[in-house]
């Protein structure tokens, strides 16, 4: 299992959770304000300040952009059936 956390250095980190780092994700133009794991684990995404959302695998491969939003993306959900 993982954890991850974003930062405004733009950033997403991978932890376990005894709290090795397991990747460094980088991509987002500005700093990150939020992240949520899918209910299985097998996507992430993370919303910034760039206004955009990011998805990404477990492995830290970048799965797609999501853009629209006209300011600050300050959270992102799955639906529980996603």
């Amino acid at each position: 299992s993982l954890l991850a956390s974003g930062s405004w250095d733009e950033t997403v980190w991978l932890w376990t959770p005894d709290g090795q780092v397991k990747g460094i994700l980088r991509g987002h133009s500005h700093g990150v304000n939020c992240v949520a794991w899918n209910h299985d684990g097998s996507l992430l995404a993370s919303g910034s300040f760039d206004k955009t959302v990011w998805l990404w695998t477990p492995e830290g491969k970048k799965k797609g952009t999501l853009r629209g939003h006209s300011s600050y993306v300050y959270s992102v959900a799955f639906s529980p059936d996603s």
